[in-house]
């Protein structure tokens, strides 16, 4: 939605102003209104707006003059100027400034209508093009971090972004939240403090940070994410310090693990689990050295017996040598590992005792009796078939059962007690879609079975199929349909 902020001193004018258009379903909101140019130059440093529409002539700040001091803090805002007179003079002063549009009191509907949806078209595009912008450069520091482009094909492209500048040491952040459109929060970040914050493949936010400014950056950032949401949850690790880039991967890796640790695990093993992360960095070259590449391998070929010689072998050794948080990390890595490609099928609570179960275990005998009920789990599953988890299909059957009921992926994370970032991205990887879209395809549906085949209005329709909102039922209605309720059923009636 694109945020307005409305400003006249005569108050019918202000109140008609509310009114004369539906700006919800031209995608418009109104976040706020003002009296006079003083209450709105507070107000602008209070709240986020895109659009200024105020009256060019009130007592003790003008509307040029509003929109001259609010253009040199928030130069993005658009203005409208409304007036009772057709006055040359402030017309010129008013477009040097950048107006978009002046005009005349009583105001016509169907001019002011015309001015927004220009102005709309502008912002859209406008957003689409710093988004362009964003996925690309985002695109470029992701595969030069994760190894995939080379030095100098990096330098060429990160060029075109002069405030792009990463240098080691630096650290590392992963941001997962409940948010599936995080790109407002992506801006947020990097305009209130020097950290960079690029959006991943799958969504998340990876932030980085110089090693100089990290101490003081970092309690700002969580602040700021923090508030951006408002409530709904998310997760946040830090890295260690990481001297090269060569090294940035790895640490991802790291982040990676230790944020699903946190999603899977209750409360109180948040403790242990970030101890296991902290621990990571003076003993990762060691518990990379016990990796075997070709152990997936193994376990694909159902070559168990292989599998538990060679960490019955390394397990011996590090029981030995009394580090059994080495043997923790093996365990982790592989688990992790197998679970995304042998081991779909275990129920969530299956994940969560198995991750409980290497955090706790004491040594050698622990871990490879977790390593046997790995592979009694794979042993079990069927293979060959690309199939959803039971917490994914048990999701699917309440959700085709309940749609009209309000749902989100904090009720549903409640419900069937699964974090919700975890539920989101799980249910992104089988589903294909988010769960918002799923659920508004769903709705949509049902609702254009009830128009064909009922009399009912359409508001009421949407009420039946989830939407309390019936503005809101509308908008995404034509969003997937090109065309309104109304509409689509004469298109679609039966003659």
């Amino acid at each position: 939605m694109i945020r307005v902020m409305l400003v006249d001193d005569e108050p019918l004018i202000l109140e008609g102003l509310k009114y004369i258009l539906d700006w919800e379903d031209i995608g418009f909101t109104i976040v706020a209104t003002a009296k006079n140019g003083l209450e709105a130059l507070e107000l602008s440093r209070e709240i986020e707006f895109d659009v200024l529409i105020t009256d060019i002539k009130m007592p003790e700040l003008t509307g040029l003059e509003l929109i001259e001091r609010i253009s040199k803090e928030k130069e993005s805002i658009k203005s409208i100027i409304l007036s009772g007179f057709q006055e040359f003079d402030l017309v010129k002063k008013g477009l040097k400034l950048g107006i978009e549009n002046y005009l005349l009191k009583p105001i016509n509907e169907d001019e002011l209508l015309s001015t927004i949806l220009h102005l709309k078209e502008k912002i859209d595009r406008i957003t689409l093009e710093e988004e362009s912008i964003l996925i690309l450069r985002d695109h470029s520091i992701w595969r030069w971090l994760m190894r995939k482009m080379t030095e100098n094909d990096f330098k060429e492209r990160i060029s075109f972004y002069p405030m792009v500048n990463i240098q080691t040491p630096l650290r590392l952040g992963l941001l997962k939240t409940e948010l599936e459109e995080a790109i407002h929060l992506q801006k947020t970040i990097e305009e209130e403090t020097s950290t960079l914050a690029i959006t991943t493949p799958s969504g998340d936010i990876l932030l980085i940070w110089s090693e100089e400014s990290f101490e003081e950056e970092k309690a700002e950032v969580s602040s700021i994410v923090e508030h951006e949401c408002n409530g709904r949850e998310h997760v946040v690790v830090m890295s260690r310090r990481v001297d090269f880039i060569e090294d940035a991967e790895k640490v991802y890796r790291e982040l990676e693990m230790a944020c699903e640790l946190k999603m899977l695990l209750p409360g109180q093993d948040h403790r242990i689990a970030e101890e296991m992360h902290l621990k990571s960095s003076t003993s990762e070259k060691q518990t990379i050295n016990y990796l075997k590449p070709d152990i997936l391998e193994h376990l694909a070929n159902q070559e168990y017996d292989t599998v538990r010689n060679y960490l019955s072998g390394i397990f011996t050794q590090l029981e030995q040598d009394k580090d059994v948080f080495v043997i923790k990390s093996i365990m982790l890595e592989y688990f992790f590992q197998m679970k995304n490609k042998f081991l779909i099928s275990l129920e969530y609570s299956q994940y969560v005792q198995l991750i409980h179960q290497i955090l706790y275990l004491q040594g050698n005998e622990d871990a490879l009796a977790i390593m046997d009920q790995c592979i009694r789990y794979i042993e079990h599953d069927e293979s060959g078939e690309e199939k959803k988890s039971p917490i994914i299909q048990t999701v699917l059957t309440y959700i085709h059962q309940n749609y009209s009921e309000d749902m989100s992926l904090k009720t549903l994370g409640h419900r069937f007690h699964i974090n919700p970032i975890y539920l989101g991205q799980l249910f992104q990887k089988e589903v294909k879609d988010s769960f918002t879209k799923y659920l508004n395809h769903l709705r949509i549906d049902r609702a254009k079975k009830l128009l064909m085949n009922s009399h009912e209005k359409a508001g009421h329709i949407g009420k039946k199929v989830g939407y309390t909102d019936a503005t809101y039922f509308y908008k995404q209605f034509k969003k997937y349909e090109h065309a309104t309720p109304s509409e689509w059923r004469k298109q679609h009636s039966q003659a």
